[in-house]
């Protein structure tokens, strides 16, 4: 029996990557492709994005480092930055770009250098509050960092937006006005800049910068609370589907799944389908999380177990070896995700490794 499959659409990603370069104007892209690539498979994102976008951002040295392994010779710019000498001297041997966020970070890296010259960003918190120099303690850090032997001069700054996917554009505009402020603390401010996220790179055009950094824009999925990512000519580039296995019907007061949480109003047929949170499924998905049967919309029913889903085809059209379709290019995973109580970002990312993948151009 065919189990569950994840079509990866990679036209649809460079349309998406396409929509980010006219935003951006003159500047230039960091596709975020850190959580493998938000679920859709790290390097095949990276080589399809190479003609696309000018450099990858990932979390961690260890995802900077598959990368080079796999050939993308991009720049990389690695967010959690590094820890200590031995790890700033892998980022230099790699030509990954590390961020310094933390002072612990420059006390931990010294001053001996790294045997090749390490290119460096410093975050600055603008007012996202989790990582980052504070505006107080930039200044510094920033003069700290400029004078460790080894590291290339003029370093990058960036910051993070924390609220650009709001309406209220308030928050934001504040976090633009303290990075500029926080810039002009500086003698002489020769090195690179980078604010926007794929919300920021949308919404405020204003913000500036050298580089952009979208990330949920390019996989299809929707950067703002409202609307939708077809809003913005996004494209979806994962579809989950998988297979109806059995119908069921099931008797007016009977039960359906673990604890019983569905009861039937009716006498009623039941699909089975052939996925789980097992496969990445949402296991906390409740009674209507919509789900598509052959192309009609249907909705889940019951708890979801580990390796399998319950529907309510009442009103539709099924039979067994049906296909599904869990999200995607009919069904939005922003909605999906919304009925879930989660975001498109984590669905994306908890895609298990048993699911089939096909990877399509």
């Amino acid at each position: 029996m065919r189990r569950a499959e994840l079509r990866i659409d990679l036209s649809a990603l460079r349309h998406n990557a396409e929509i980010a370069r006219r935003a951006a104007g003159e500047r230039k892209i960091l596709a975020a492709v850190k959580a493998d690539g938000y679920g859709h498979g790290m390097s095949t994102v990276a080589q399809a994005l190479r003609e696309s976008v000018d450099g990858l951002m990932v979390a961690t040295l260890g995802e900077g480092e598959v990368l080079r392994q796999a050939g993308v010779t991009q720049r990389i710019i690695v967010l959690q930055g590094v820890m200590g000498q031995a790890e700033a001297r892998r980022a230099a041997q790699r030509f990954l770009e590390p961020v310094f966020h933390h002072v612990s970070q420059i006390d931990a890296v010294g001053t001996v250098g790294f045997g090749l010259p390490l290119t460096i960003w410093i975050k600055l918190d603008s007012g996202m509050h989790r990582v980052g120099f504070t505006p107080s303690e930039f200044h510094d850090a920033y003069t700290r960092l400029s004078r460790l032997r080894g590291v290339r001069p003029n370093p990058a700054v960036l910051t993070h937006f924390a609220r650009a996917d709001e309406p209220d554009r308030h928050p934001t505009e504040r976090q633009i006005q303290v990075f500029n402020t926080s810039l002009d603390t500086l003698d002489s401010f020769a090195g690179e800049t980078s604010l926007c996220n794929s919300a920021g790179l949308l919404a405020f055009p204003e913000a500036g910068g050298d580089w952009v950094r979208p990330g949920i824009m390019l996989y299809g999925g929707n950067p703002f609370v409202t609307g939708t990512a077809a809003d913005h000519g996004l494209r979806p580039v994962m579809t989950l589907t998988t297979r109806l296995i059995a119908i069921r019907h099931v008797a007016h007061g009977e039960a359906v799944g673990y604890g019983g949480r569905f009861v039937a109003p009716e006498a009623m047929p039941v699909g089975v389908a052939a996925i789980g949170y097992g496969d990445g499924y949402p296991r906390h998905a409740p009674d209507g999380t919509p789900i598509l049967v052959n192309g009609q919309r249907a909705a889940v029913i019951g708890r979801v177990s580990m390796d399998l889903v319950t529907i309510d085809l009442r009103g539709i059209t099924a039979q067994v070896g049906d296909e599904i379709e869990c999200w995607g290019t009919q069904l939005p995973i922003d909605e999906v995700a919304a009925s879930s109580g989660t975001i498109s970002y984590e669905l994306m990312c908890q895609m298990s490794g048993r699911v089939h993948r096909m990877v399509t151009d």
